[in-house]
């Protein structure tokens, strides 16, 4: 976003030198016209969307912009005054670092865990989407805690998902199979299942399915006690206590989430369900 943002305050500043060495009163040149429309279209499309999800950069602000801009697409037709376009670029350069570049400058110098985490899900599928785009909104503004509880409802969705998907009689038959060892891993687990759908199987305890999950050849043992551990997290920020959830314990957190179960190629759906 910075490196964005900085590379448009070059371009606007290389329009207002086109505009400023032009003779006449008007701006006719289909060239300098022609760029202003792009780089109106540019803030319109991309930029502004992008700064909507920025806490750093207020909403006034960027519809300030938005409003310079707007106006300069409309002076963007033939022969329109050169004064009124040195005016809006003017009002639009003026400002425009110690507004939106820096801000973003200060964000990245104190909280470089938090850009990491954005950067770690751009390019997940959508089926998780609400949960992702709440969890992250709430790291952005230093809910953690929330955070973290939301992240933890994108990982239990996929796999509750996928347990549907597979069909829960698999699930039932592994849990009672699991439950019916005398020795090795499983001899202590005794939660036989009999859920018959998807909101059945959201009464079962998490715990309880991650066990399960494993018996069913979803994940293997270190990634069962790595999810435990984001489980544990996510009680520890749902309940009272003094343990901290720091920025860096959030990034860990999704990054096992993401390699583990979200990314994951046995957890991938076949038919994408939103996130209810």
């Amino acid at each position: 976003m910075l490196n964005l943002l900085n590379e448009y305050l070059h371009e606007l500043k290389e329009l207002r030198t086109l505009v400023k060495t032009e003779k006449s009163n008007t701006i006719a040149k289909e060239s300098i016209r022609s760029k202003a429309k792009f780089l109106t279209t540019k803030w319109l499309s991309e930029i502004s969307q992008r700064l909507e999800n920025n806490t750093q950069i207020s909403t006034e602000t960027t519809q300030k912009y938005t409003d310079s801009l707007r106006e300069l697409l409309r002076i963007t037709g033939p022969n329109n005054l050169k004064s009124r376009y040195e005016a809006i670029l003017k009002a639009i350069i003026k400002d425009f670092r110690d507004e939106l570049i820096l801000p973003l400058h200060e964000k990245a110098a104190t909280s470089p865990s938090l850009s990491l985490l954005t950067s770690l899900f751009e390019n997940l599928p959508t089926e998780e989407d609400e949960y992702l785009k709440e969890s992250i909104g709430c790291a952005q503004h230093k809910f953690l805690k929330a955070s973290t509880v939301l992240g933890w409802c994108t990982a239990i969705n996929r796999i509750h998902r996928k347990i549907e998907e597979i069909g829960f009689d698999t699930f039932n038959v592994t849990s009672s199979q699991m439950a019916s060892q005398q020795k090795g891993r499983f001899k202590k687990f005794n939660q036989v299942q009999n859920v018959q759908s998807i909101a059945e199987l959201r009464e079962v305890f998490d715990n309880i399915v991650l066990w399960i999950i494993e018996g069913m050849g979803l994940i293997d043992s270190n990634q069962h006690t790595r999810l435990r551990s984001c489980f544990d997290m996510r009680c520890q920020s749902a309940h009272p206590g003094d343990a901290p959830i720091t920025e860096f314990n959030l990034l860990s957190f999704f990054s096992d989430i993401k390699e583990i179960i979200l990314e994951n190629p046995k957890f991938q759906l076949e038919n994408i369900i939103e996130a209810e």
